[in-house]
């Protein structure tokens, strides 16, 4: 293989690499804060295999410290044994999704029709899917893909479905 082509392939390697990382932490503090909820509409509850299922509907509000998700109905489920939160599904047109990232007040900001909120059982991280119409923003990157997963902790966008554009920054 001649020198210019690995050049091209190296080139090509760390350009990919870098388009799959966000340069942005969301805050720690914000993982030792309980998740909170708000809604206008009905709140209905149920045992479902293991699980206990909380629905809300109407304007739907989940925070926890500086992340706010904003969307028309949200699924909570619980583990029904040890009522430890298992993930939170909310549905929108669009749902809204903001987490301060660092201290100085940077904001990573998403939007989709399906947002879902979880912890990654191998490394206990958290999780946001963003699923159909997606897209998430950072101080310096943007994404438009129809799926995202981010790993929130590890400031990293973890996989998309395509068709996917986006802008990141030079590294002049």
């Amino acid at each position: 293989m001649s020198k210019r082509r690995i050049n091209t392939l190296l080139k090509l390697l760390v350009l990919t690499s870098s388009l799959f990382s966000i340069s942005s932490n969301a805050l720690e503090s914000d993982k030792g804060l309980p998740l909170s909820f708000e809604h206008d509409g009905d709140l209905k509850m149920r045992i479902e295999d293991g699980s206990r299922i909380m629905e809300m509907s109407t304007n739907v509000k989940v925070t926890q410290g500086t992340l706010e998700i904003l969307g028309d109905n949200a699924i909570f489920e619980y583990d029904a044994a040890t009522g430890e939160l298992d993930r939170v599904t909310v549905h929108g047109n669009p749902v809204r999704y903001q987490q301060q990232v660092d201290e100085e007040g940077g904001m990573l900001i998403g939007t989709s029709k399906t947002l879902v909120f979880y912890t990654d059982e191998i490394d206990g991280g958290s999780i946001v899917e963003l699923i159909e119409e997606a897209s998430i923003k950072t101080p310096d990157s943007t994404w438009s893909c129809r799926s995202i997963i981010y790993a929130v902790d590890d400031n990293f966008l973890r996989d998309s479905s395509g068709p996917c554009a986006g802008m990141i920054p030079s590294n002049n």
